[in-house]
């Protein structure tokens, strides 16, 4: 059950990765461009790399906190979600809840 609450206090209270940590990745010989520029309020990170000669493209979503809050990948025409800080809490939430409800018996 404390495992559920650490993850919790995580997810709520880190920002897990940050804007700055995702410029060195510029570095690497595979990606070509990181661009970074907000919207809704939210500053995005948009990142292109050739992987296996295909364009991939990363978007990471922050809010002005530079908490992370939601990573997509598209990859050709599949969009995979790797990270989404609200479905993580929530799930945590749930599983804690599910837990408790399991040692009050």
């Amino acid at each position: 059950m404390f495992n559920y609450i650490d993850e919790i206090y995580k997810l709520t209270n880190f920002a897990i990765l940050t804007p700055s940590n995702l410029l060195n990745n510029i570095k690497l010989e595979n990606y070509e461009e990181i661009r970074y520029y907000k919207d809704n309020g939210d500053l995005i990170c948009e990142m292109v790399s050739i992987e296996d000669k295909e364009v991939v493209r990363y978007i990471y979503t922050f809010d002005l906190s530079d908490k992370l809050n939601k990573a997509i990948i598209y990859f050709g025409t599949e969009t995979m979600e790797i990270f989404n800080r609200d479905k993580k809490i929530k799930k945590c939430l749930s599983q804690y809840d599910n837990s408790k409800s399991r040692n009050a018996i």
